[in-house]
């Protein structure tokens, strides 16, 4: 059937056209007007990727494009969660109000429980997207508009509680676990100093028992000051000896040298006195002095395992080895005292991360109960139903046509039928034709030819 017949076929049954696009589009109208209505209330969540009250953050590198995209559909996928709803269910108290429950759809009695019931038909009315920026925009629908505004907002709330407890748990599980830590790491820091102290207090007491030279003392052999002091007064002593075989030692300049030389003595010995001094007092109260370089750790080590190997008791006097003995108890403390300093930064961090009241999450814009339904759309199912309608109507005529086919031209004349046609006569506002005169048809005589 080409076009022009349709056309023809069309005008031919116009009433079943009307007829089929007046039904479409009442049957719409009805329907439109006795749905229930639903209305929608949105939420704008601005979400930051910095987080102000981390401490772990301050040096977080910006994200990429892709990662930042990533993080928002993570950050949908909790705000649409099982958890926020149940956690929404739970602060509205929206199981002990039955005008809300007839509000969202959710039958009291039915299979399963009623919480469970009640969280997935407030998912399945809850809808969350996001763009190329960093808003979420949350929207709920339902039957009442000051109900679907309040669970919009609470969805929000619900969320941003739900961000912060996600973000609290582990910080908080990490401090109680550096707490634990912190004990352990005492307790060697404390053993480790014990032992120094020990030492230092053990060759303290050497060197008073014995009336030993106080250049055996690791403290006093690498103390600057000292070292200088020493320095000082072997230049004098050396000036002092040319002096008197040059002028002898009445002469004024010689004095005045054995003067200064006398004077850096006194101070070389005050000195050390006050390092003595000072070992005593740390050694009884266990608080080790850092006094000694780190420098050839590796060959201390050794010799100091091989001193300890060997046992000879004539290498405990040794001072050489005594020192190398003292440098590795220091540098256990100090190890020490370095994971404990370490433990304890991380400690605090966890500590602040895990009182964070706030998150990277703000509420741009609060839902508001909205005026007019967002269902039904009256306007736009209307102009639907007349497409639908246009399109039933055609196929219905259509349908008609080829089962109770009609001559309505020529055309269908020369179709249904193989005799030549002569003429038209009328029709379609046109005059009278002759089959001879029409370009469409091939001429043929009227009568056959006598012989």
């Amino acid at each position: 059937m080409s076009f022009l017949q349709f056309l023809r076929a069309l005008r031919a049954r116009l009433k079943v056209f009307v007829v089929a696009v007046s039904t479409v589009v009442l049957g719409a109208l009805i329907a439109s007007v006795l749905m229930p209505k639903a209305y929608r209330a949105t939420v704008a969540l601005l979400v930051d990727t910095s987080d102000e009250q981390s401490l772990g953050e301050a040096a977080r590198p910006l994200m990429l494009p892709q990662e930042r995209l990533s993080y928002l559909q993570t950050q949908v996928d909790i705000l649409t969660s099982r958890t926020v709803a149940r956690k929404v269910v739970r602060d509205l108290n929206l199981l002990q109000s039955p005008a809300a429950l007839a509000a969202l759809g959710v039958q009291v009695s039915g299979a399963g429980p009623l919480e469970e019931r009640l969280v997935e038909q407030l998912l399945k009315q809850l809808k969350a997207e996001t763009s190329q920026s960093s808003v979420i925009q949350a929207r709920f629908s339902c039957a009442d508009p000051l109900l679907s505004a309040t669970i919009a907002n609470a969805f929000a709330k619900a969320y941003i509680d739900t961000v912060l407890e996600l973000r609290v748990a582990p910080t908080r599980e990490a401090a109680a676990w550096f707490d634990e830590q912190l004990k352990s790491l005492r307790a060697n820091l404390e053993e480790a100093q014990a032992r120094l102290a020990a030492f230092q207090q053990q060759a303290v007491s050497r060197y008073v028992a014995h009336g030993g030279s106080p250049d055996s003392l690791p403290e006093v052999a690498n103390n600057t000051v000292i070292q200088q002091l020493k320095a000082d007064v072997l230049r004098g002593e050396a000036k002092l000896k040319e002096l008197a075989t040059r002028y002898g030692v009445n002469h004024p300049q010689y004095q005045r040298v054995a003067s200064e030389n006398g004077a850096l003595r006194a101070r070389l010995d005050a000195e050390i006195r006050k390092v003595l001094a000072g070992i005593v007092a740390a050694a009884r109260q266990g608080q080790p002095r850092d006094t000694e370089p780190r420098s050839g750790l590796y060959l201390q080590r050794s010799e100091l395992g091989a001193r300890t190997a060997g046992s000879d008791r004539a290498a405990l006097n040794d001072p050489a080895l005594r020192r190398n003995e003292f440098i590795v108890l220091k540098l256990n403390v100090e190890s020490a005292e370095r994971a404990y300093d370490t433990a304890m930064q991380r400690h605090v961090v966890s500590q602040i991360d895990s009182r964070a009241s706030a998150t990277n999450v703000a509420v741009l814009s609060p839902a508001a109960a909205p005026w007019t339904p967002y269902q039904p759309k009256i306007v736009l199912n209307v102009a639907l139903s007349i497409v639908t309608g246009t399109l039933l109507g055609a196929v219905l005529v259509a349908l008609l046509e080829a089962w109770d086919r009609r001559v309505r031209s020529g055309e269908d004349l020369l179709l249904a039928s193989e005799r030549p046609l002569l003429a038209v006569l009328g029709g379609e506002g046109r005059p009278a034709t002759l089959l001879l005169s029409g370009p469409s048809f091939r001429q043929v005589p009227a009568l056959p030819k006598l012989r």
